[in-house]
């Protein structure tokens, strides 16, 4: 009895211990955020609200991008152009990929040749150039981050740049032509980038291009 009363007490103490240390958080370690100024005045627009990084609209194809970390405003709409660049060719190219993936299924073929196939067309896709990416919009932020008594300044700035479902289109044709250049003396993968290509295109006609799930731009860091 002695022996279960000791255990018992044990753990009556370890849990006391628990909740004595469960106390306020202290305020030096917390971060608070204050917008001083933004870029142009007024609330942030729509298209930062929704938290969106990739969406279609009007025959367009949109990426949103973030950076910030910069003291120097120029510095940080260059950072957030320059990632929104890279991000809506990656998002382009990503898209073709999957819908290229898609006309595959439902056709007959030996694994080997489709792994083959999809390889020198991704190959293909991934070498092109996307150009006519253009800025719609920019929106900064002048941000100061308070953590007990330091405290820094800097730019916080979204982008929001698009290119034409045409330019999105021609990538799809250059990639087929380049892909077809390439198989041609393997009569089993020409064959089937030909059956390939016309559900690619069937689809196409059928329903918009396929716009990939969207989450929350991630932010480009001053280094």
């Amino acid at each position: 009895m002695k022996k279960l009363f000791v255990v018992a007490f044990s753990f009556m103490f370890l849990g006391l211990a628990g909740c004595a240390s469960t106390g306020k958080i202290n305020s030096a370690d917390q971060v608070k955020i204050t917008v001083l100024e933004t870029i142009p005045k007024g609330d942030q627009p729509s298209w930062v609200k929704s938290g969106k990084d990739f969406y279609q609209e009007n025959s367009k194809m949109f990426y949103v991008a973030v950076s910030e970390g910069f003291t120097n405003l120029e510095a940080s709409k260059r950072a957030s152009f320059a990632s929104a660049q890279t991000k809506v060719a990656e998002q382009v190219k990503n898209t073709i990929g999957v819908e290229f993936g898609r006309s595959l299924e439902t056709g007959m073929y030996e694994e080997s040749t489709g792994g083959y196939l999809k390889d020198v067309f991704m190959s293909n896709v991934n070498k092109i150039n996307i150009s006519g990416v253009v800025v719609e919009s920019t929106y900064s932020e002048k941000i100061q981050e308070q953590k007990g008594s330091d405290s820094k300044v800097y730019y916080r700035t979204y982008s929001l740049v698009s290119i034409p479902e045409a330019t999105y289109k021609d990538l799809v044709k250059r990639a087929f032509s380049d892909t077809s250049a390439q198989v041609a003396q393997n009569k089993s993968a020409q064959d089937l980038l030909v059956e390939a290509e016309k559900r690619f295109y069937n689809k196409e006609e059928a329903a918009p291009v396929a716009a990939p799930a969207v989450t929350a731009p991630a932010a480009v860091q001053q280094q």
